[in-house]
């Protein structure tokens, strides 16, 4: 069946995704949805969902790192609530809840929860115009529920219309969507087949969206499998360090909190070039446990100005060894010579 190969194929794309590529099974499904939150244990997840015993999976994989989840066949696929602070959301078709711990130990919270899904019941597919409509019917009810876009420190500071221009043109990227731009039908069409969409409640729990769109050579069929990757602030800071200093990221922290205004001066060196006007006064969001273990104060995040030198001018002017101090934001020294991207050359202030 075309699910179970497209299921494979993108199985290596959601963090070991193994057991949804397996034989399906002949076990009648529960009425009552699986219901699972971020961060309770993994004995937790299982005493909550008795009735679905038999559709559990665990696996403990390289790099000490376990897997507990929820394997479903593509023939009866899987209700599930998701619960977080003051709310909660349904999501139905489920073929696979991947939560992951580094740890052995069940009495350790679980601070990543996948969950992949199809837009489609059956082996026929569906349309593209349905599943926008699905797409942006789910997108609807989560703005209607408070979550909002994640602009993360290195996302280059646009407006949500011009974030579809970034995503969609070859110098962008497509990790950096606003997923509150209302796309039109043709927009949705213009999306890479693999788009991710970065969402934030609060200041708790992120949520990655990913769509996989895939047409099956043998029958013209369509079909979109969708991965909500929903993790805590904890998990978020580590990604932006090497796997070594996760342990112990608040020592990491401060030495690599830097060099992201160089990440971002990129993205947005590439939307200047577009054409497109970085938002210079665009707040960043609090990671409240790194100000409180670090002292940095993330929404005060300080950018280098696009405006006033370029990516590849400052890394080169940087790995010469000069003090790139006066290049970020509030930070410009009085009467220091500047180089602009517009003029290549130096002129004194005034």
């Amino acid at each position: 069946m075309f699910k179970q190969i497209f299921i494979t194929l993108i199985c290596f794309s959601f963090l070991f995704l193994a057991t949804a590529c397996q034989a399906e099974k002949e076990v009648i499904m529960p009425d009552k949805p699986l219901e699972i939150s971020l961060n309770m244990t993994a004995k937790e997840l299982y005493d909550a969902n008795p009735e679905y015993k038999a559709f559990q999976e665990a696996d403990a994989q390289p790099m000490g790192f376990t897997f507990q989840g929820y394997d479903f066949p593509t023939n009866n696929m899987g209700k599930v609530i998701f619960h977080y602070s003051d709310g909660s959301f349904n999501i139905d078709q489920v073929v696979t809840i991947l939560a992951m711990d580094k740890v052995t130990s069940e009495q350790r919270g679980l601070n990543q929860i996948t969950v992949a899904f199809f837009f489609d019941k059956t082996d026929n597919g569906i349309s593209d115009a349905d599943a926008y409509q699905k797409m942006m019917s789910f997108f609807k009810e989560l703005q209607d529920k408070g979550w909002t876009y994640a602009h993360s420190n290195s996302a280059p500071r646009l407006t949500a219309k011009d974030s579809f221009t970034f995503a969609t043109t070859d110098e962008g990227s497509e990790l950096y969507l606003d997923y509150s731009y209302p796309l039109t039908f043709k927009e949705w069409m213009q999306l890479n087949d693999l788009q991710l969409w970065r969402l934030i409640y609060g200041t708790e729990i992120y949520m990655d969206i990913r769509i996989n769109r895939q047409t099956d050579p043998s029958t013209g069929n369509r079909h979109y499998l969708i991965s909500l990757d929903i993790y805590d602030e904890l998990k978020k800071i580590q990604t932006n360090l090497d796997s070594e200093d996760r342990i112990r990221w608040q020592d990491a922290y401060p030495k690599i909190h830097p060099e992201i205004a160089s990440w971002r001066l990129e993205n947005e060196t590439s939307a200047i070039n577009m054409g497109l006007k970085i938002q210079q006064d665009q707040p960043d969001y609090t990671l409240p446990i790194v100000l409180e273990k670090t002292g940095i104060d993330t929404s005060k995040f300080v950018s280098i100005d696009p405006y006033k030198i370029t990516y590849d001018e400052f890394i080169e002017r940087q790995e010469a060894g000069e003090d790139m101090t006066p290049y970020y934001e509030n930070k410009t020294k009085p009467n220091k010579p500047e180089l602009t991207s517009q003029v290549k050359g130096r002129c004194l202030a005034g």
